[in-house]
């Protein structure tokens, strides 16, 4: 799906839920927008719905925004309010909010209790044998795992032996901010370090450039992984789930160098 990076202005969830009072016995909030649909018969997923412990720490960082870098939020991008909830997975950041609800009982609405979940395992790993066999456990998608991107040069042209070229791109954590990323030509056995750009906030893209030279022609495959302050760093072992979700695995740009004509 599409990704973005903007700045969000708000009125604090733990505010607005501090004003309200919370009844004692109370275990999540929910958060509903104005988005539905017919939804497939018989799921009960017209309407869309998703849930927060109360005792999850990411309610302290949530938003119910209204400005999006400085302006009023774009009807696409959720006017008039929207919830922020940094690190996670955009399938909690309720567009068009319209209620927010405190519930006593487990949520069992379809994109709570089926929808948007992974494998209960580490980074949501699992196999087609399991899944099948029906002996995998899920539980909702939450943050965003680490993950760096090269997006210059892209590999669409031939660049000439010797010439010293900037790699740049972007990379991310729902865990914390990034605090190095590393560059590979060799297939991951050396990295060099890339230098960061600007620290806009703990979830923000955070770029990245690094100075690197082809002395020879050839095809190079070029490396990039990214690390957070909370010392996730990106793996080089796929993943595989049913959603295709949590994937991170470092990412790979093949390079044509060749003589100067």
């Amino acid at each position: 799906g599409a990704m973005g990076n903007a700045m969000w202005t708000g009125v604090r969830l733990r505010e607005l839920l501090d004003m309200a009072g919370v009844k004692k016995g109370s275990v999540l909030v929910q958060f509903q927008g104005l988005e539905s649909g017919p939804g497939p018969e018989g799921l009960g997923s017209n309407l869309f719905l998703k849930s927060l412990d109360l005792g999850n720490p990411v309610l302290d960082e949530c938003v119910v925004a209204y400005l999006m870098n400085g302006e009023p939020l774009p009807i696409l991008n959720g006017f008039p309010v929207r919830l922020v909830v940094p690190g996670y997975f955009a399938t909690y950041w309720t567009k068009c909010l319209t209620w927010i609800r405190i519930l006593d009982a487990t949520d069992e609405n379809f994109w709570m209790k089926t929808g948007y979940r992974v494998p209960d395992t580490p980074r949501g790993n699992t196999t087609p044998e399991e899944v099948k066999a029906g002996k995998v456990k899920t539980v909702p998608i939450e943050r965003l795992p680490v993950r760096s991107f090269l997006i210059w040069p892209d590999g669409s042209s031939k660049i000439p032996a010797g010439m010293n070229v900037t790699l740049g791109g972007i990379a991310f954590s729902g865990f914390g901010r990034v605090n190095r990323v590393e560059v590979s030509d060799d297939g991951g056995i050396n990295w060099m370090t890339a230098k960061l750009g600007a620290d806009h906030g703990a979830y923000s893209f955070r770029t990245w450039e690094a100075s690197w030279t082809a002395k020879s022609p050839g095809r190079y495959s070029l490396a990039v992984r990214a690390t957070d302050d909370k010392n996730n760093t990106q793996p080089d072992e796929p993943v595989w789930n049913p959603g295709g979700y949590l994937w991170n695995r470092i990412e790979r740009q093949e390079i044509v160098v060749g003589n100067a004509s």
